[in-house]
């Protein structure tokens, strides 16, 4: 185990809202200084040393379908941070992705005449992006890539924040590599709404073990403005996804494997993989943020 202090202020007085095992392998604090919601103490390394550490061709050779169609489908969410970029970059510019996976949102931008470019701490995203879309991507994570300051025009973080072990000095990074008026987009769920308090420890993002830390958002703003961003817009965005996937959300949610394996029986059975919506729950939070010029 390891016990940290608040990540946005440094205090180390918070209230346990979770005890360890009711809402995820982690007990969830929150801090009574600045209200950030962080696991403490954190019982599993943070997501990134495990995906530096996987075995390529193991990885490569059981691609998961599902998160590849997931994926793909998920691009046309963005169409909104597409025409919010155009705007500010009619001309387009460098584009850089951290957390890029397998590289569709990267290609989605690329397809409208960006530049981009990704980092990926799993080989097989790096390798699949490169192959499928012609996409170079960096294997890593940001902080090792060696990335020049004031490199990039815009930077996209589509729900990775929630996973890195500093998130601030993620935000410090990326402040670093962005050109003086460059924009940063990030997205992560959110802890301050209707949905986080019907649903406590049910809640399905707080549910994902990998989840480290667990922005209202307050506690989005005041980190990126901490380190020298400035707000010019903050969506509260939903996602696409497969009626299966909805399942398994309910399922997760539910806390009872019966329960769960009842719901994936019943969406193997009808093929629900196959049938899509869109909902919004405005349970996720898509904020726009500038680097001063």
């Amino acid at each position: 185990m390891q016990y940290i202090r608040c990540n946005l202020c440094g205090s180390d007085d918070y209230t346990i809202l979770f005890e360890p095992g009711v809402a995820q392998i982690s007990q969830i604090v929150k801090c009574n200084c600045c209200n950030l919601i962080y696991a403490n103490p954190r019982v599993t390394k943070a997501d990134k040393i495990a995906t530096e550490k996987c075995n390529l061709d193991w990885v490569i050779s059981h691609l998961n379908q599902q998160k590849l169609e997931k994926e793909s489908l998920q691009v046309k969410d963005h169409k909104l941070t597409q025409k919010f970029l155009d705007k500010y970059y009619p001309q387009k510019g460098k584009l850089l992705e951290i957390g890029s996976s397998f590289g569709y949102l990267l290609n989605f931008f690329k397809i409208n005449g960006w530049d981009v470019i990704g980092i990926e701490p799993r080989l097989s995203g790096c390798k699949y992006a490169e192959s499928h879309f012609g996409i170079n991507v960096i294997p890593g994570i940001l902080e090792k890539a060696e990335i020049s300051n004031n490199s990039f025009d815009v930077a996209l973080m589509m729900h990775v924040i929630e996973h890195v072990p500093d998130p601030y000095m993620t935000f410090k990074e990326v402040y670093r590599v962005l050109k003086p008026g460059g924009v940063f987009v990030v997205e992560t769920p959110r802890y301050d709404t209707l949905m986080f308090k019907l649903l406590g420890k049910r809640e399905r993002s707080l549910s994902c073990d990998g989840h480290i830390y667990f922005f209202t958002s307050s506690t989005l703003e005041k980190m990126a403005t901490q380190a020298g961003f400035t707000m010019l817009k903050l969506d509260y965005v939903g996602r696409s996804l497969t009626l299966d996937r909805l399942f398994y959300n309910f399922g997760v949610m539910s806390k009872n494997k019966l329960i769960s394996d009842k719901l994936n029986h019943f969406s193997n059975k009808f093929h629900l993989n196959q049938v899509s919506i869109y909902i919004n729950a405005r349970d996720m939070q898509r904020a726009y943020l500038m680097k001063p010029a």
